[in-house]
């Protein structure tokens, strides 16, 4: 097997160093590409709100092609930021328990949107939960 090898390679490498290569074809040519379609895909999806463009468009870099639906990512976001607000309450209560507080110190990021339902909420349901665990000590 090996040796099959070796001499095969020996052989073709024999061979080419003594064949001269007489010369050489040119042939002038162009590269066309056969369509300018080009396929679009967007990095995460989603529901396709508005086309922009029509089969045929010539479009550039930048063109506005289409709109994506934003509700479901908007409310994604909202569920998102809702936990996220709970867990910031939360963490400033247990925070606050850690220290042996008479009352919660909220992150100012909290207490400015407390006018939000959702942060007025979690940030009540913390102050009451405090209260219930500061009494039963």
């Amino acid at each position: 097997g090996l040796g099959a090898v070796l001499l095969l390679g020996g052989g073709v490498g024999g061979w080419a160093s003594v064949t001269e290569i007489a010369g050489a074809v040119i042939a002038p040519g162009t590269l066309v590409v056969d369509s300018h379609v080009k396929n679009v895909q967007h990095a995460t999806g989603g529901v396709i709100a508005e086309i922009d463009a029509r089969d045929g468009d010539k479009v550039k870099a930048g063109d506005l092609l289409l709109r994506l639906d934003r509700t479901v990512p908007a409310a994604n976001l909202a569920v998102v930021s809702r936990a996220l607000d709970q867990l910031t309450a939360r963490k400033a209560r247990l925070d606050s328990e850690r220290r042996g507080s008479d009352a919660i110190i909220f992150p100012n990021e909290l207490l400015d949107r407390v006018a939000d339902p959702d942060v007025a909420e979690a940030v009540a349901g913390e102050k009451q939960h405090f209260e219930t665990r500061r009494t039963s000590r």
